[in-house]
């Protein structure tokens, strides 16, 4: 399953995807645009984690994997980034205040739309 909205739209799937939850509870916190990049755990629930990252974007972008029976949930926190299959036939262009939910498989994130942009995002996994 790939969900591709805004944050103020996060908390209408909820039916689909209950442990967003823990998710919308940690973005109305800030505690992404607070922390420093890192890996953290959701206080509430252990099987919610989230990581923030500053980078640079480019034309390789960085691979990354969902395992199977999990979801991703990546929010661009500040730039610009793109979000892709390895194939490139799904595409998701991320801005400040979007959100793209990813399921198992292999992505790559921090694709340069034209030239190389500094960003910074939170990648939950749940």
């Amino acid at each position: 399953m790939t969900l591709f909205d805004t944050l103020g739209r996060l908390e209408s799937y909820l039916p689909i995807l209950p442990r967003l939850e823990h998710v919308i509870t940690v973005m109305d916190r800030a505690l992404p645009y607070d922390n420093p990049d890192g890996s953290y755990k959701c206080p509430e629930c252990d099987d919610v984690s989230y990581a923030v990252h500053s980078a640079l974007s480019s034309d390789k972008g960085i691979p990354f994997e969902v395992e199977e029976g999990s979801h991703a949930l990546i929010v661009a926190l500040d730039g610009q980034e793109v979000v892709s299959s390895l194939d490139a036939s799904s595409v998701f262009v991320m801005c400040e205040g979007r959100f793209v939910v990813l399921g198992p498989g292999s992505w790559k994130r921090a694709v340069a739309v034209s030239l190389p942009e500094a960003f910074r995002d939170v990648i939950f996994t749940f």
